[in-house]
């Protein structure tokens, strides 16, 4: 009996300290911390050391070479073309020493008042990414020079801005004649089944009178999966009764391409107003540091590019439902966008190295009638957004961002609760025809391959001949 007593009270003994400990698991599962799998921000420390490498390199490179992962890695450079002379130079054409000095600005992204015509010389330097040195040009065999040192592009020593007559005849069109392709032409990226993916549209064309050789192409159409980035996130409270699973998907290696983000601006606007366009270059982009034709193209060439030409560009695009194709939305809706809200573009990628905010870029075009800031090139300086998406405590705060919800029906992404307004963003990617074509060597009399041909003007207008032409037309028949 005794016996038994004794060991009914170990049973109880052992008993009650199995409640007691089980009674301090239940105590620590009352604390949050215990009770909480959440997933914080992103903790990539490199993630801004890569978007500012890329800022800069992006545009040396093949826009197909963006990868996070790009140190111990080399790249051929496609800036410009290869100077015949020397097979580690690349020869940049522009029309002025201005234009010069600020496409290095902008190259190497610090403000261009730190770099104009009259500099010198001025050297740049990230440990990250290399060392650039400009140098003014003597004005007879170059407007400037740059002389490259970038571990990762081994094979640019040097870049020179000079126009075509300052030392060869490379730039523009073989024998003068006119490119295969003009402003507003559109070609269209496919599937293995024949599907449009992708819609890519001329913002500035090879030109012969203004030694062009290569043409720039815009697209708008919804990202690639390589410039997509993904990230899921899971807050789970059960004593505070929250279940949240998230994934965010934001843009990632866009690169920057300010002239042609602008060059698009101005496009858009010379086709929903082509005698405005005609009017505003020439009565003010023949004065000396007034407005730009499309960067730098020379005011006297307007008439490559006049008003009927535009209006033809309009009345197709109306009546083939382009502007509906390739930016889901109506010739009324960009209007609206042209006269009223500016365009709102979404470049570069993103930032979001910890924590709850990630950053995008973006760049605001508008019109600002009478001076050097008519035809759509008003900008606001390019800026990020920042703006916390999740709240671990109280998650009917959260922001859903997804930019993978664009379709080709509608390209655009709205997002009024991170960017603050319900204005169309378009998230833009830009390649030269080189970029684009399928051998990398392109020859702008033909074709670009393998792409559709979607619209293509000198398809649907006969014109006689092989040059630059004049567009003819009847003012009253021109629609403003």
């Amino acid at each position: 009996m005794k016996k038994h007593f004794y060991f009914l009270l170990m049973a109880a003994l052992v008993c009650g300290l199995s409640l007691s400990v089980t009674s301090c698991k239940d105590d620590d599962k009352n604390n949050d911390d215990e009770d909480v799998v959440f997933t914080d921000g992103p903790q990539d420390t490199q993630d801004e050391t890569v978007a500012k490498f890329w800022n800069v390199v992006g545009e040396l490179v093949d826009k197909d070479d963006i990868t996070d992962d790009y140190k111990g890695k080399t790249f051929d450079p496609i800036i410009g073309i290869e100077d015949p002379d020397n097979p580690q130079a690349r020869i940049v054409y522009t029309n002025s020493p201005e234009l010069a000095a600020e496409r290095f600005a902008h190259l190497v992204d610090i403000d261009p008042q730190l770099v104009t015509e009259e500099t010198p010389s001025y050297i740049w330097n990230d440990p990250d990414i290399g060392t650039m040195t400009y140098t003014k040009g003597d004005g007879n065999t170059a407007w400037a020079t740059v002389d490259v040192k970038i571990p990762q592009v081994p094979k640019l020593e040097k870049i020179i801005y000079r126009e075509p007559s300052q030392g060869d005849e490379n730039g523009g069109v073989k024998g003068g004649k006119r490119a295969y392709y003009r402003f507003g032409d559109i070609i269209a990226d496919t599937d293995q089944n024949g599907n449009d993916v992708a819609y890519w549209i001329c913002v500035r064309p090879a030109f012969n009178p203004e030694g062009k050789g290569d043409s720039h192409w815009i697209s708008v159409s919804p990202l690639p999966q390589k410039n997509l980035y993904t990230w899921k996130y899971e807050n789970v409270n059960k004593k505070k009764k929250i279940n949240v699973k998230r994934t965010y998907v934001l843009p990632t290696g866009l690169g920057t391409y300010e002239e042609h983000m602008q060059n698009l601006a101005e496009l858009l606007f010379a086709i929903v107003h082509p005698a405005t366009w005609n009017e505003n270059v020439n009565r003010y982009a023949s004065k000396p540091t007034c407005m730009r034709m499309f960067h730098d193209f020379h005011s006297n060439n307007v008439k490559y590019h006049n008003k009927f030409f535009w209006q033809n560009l309009r009345n197709q695009y109306y009546d083939e439902k382009l502007f509906e194709k390739v930016f889901g939305m109506s010739l009324d809706d960009m209007k609206q966008i042209v006269d009223k809200d500016g365009l709102y573009l979404l470049y570069n990628g993103k930032t979001w190295k910890s924590g709850n905010a990630p950053t995008l870029y973006q760049a605001h075009y508008f019109n600002t009638p009478g001076g050097a800031n008519a035809n759509m090139q008003t900008k606001k300086p390019l800026s990020k957004v920042t703006k916390a998406v999740y709240d671990k405590n109280n998650p009917s705060k959260d922001i859903e961002l997804d930019v993978s919800t664009c379709t080709m029906a509608k390209p655009y992404y709205i997002n009024e609760k991170f960017f603050g307004d319900s204005h169309p963003r378009f998230i833009i990617r830009h390649a030269t025809a080189a970029e684009l074509h399928r051998y990398k060597n392109y020859d702008n009399r033909e074709q670009l391959q393998p792409y559709d041909e979607v619209y293509r003007y000198y398809r649907e207008n006969r014109v006689a001949g092989d040059t630059p032409e004049i567009t003819e037309g009847n003012d009253d028949w021109v629609d403003d």
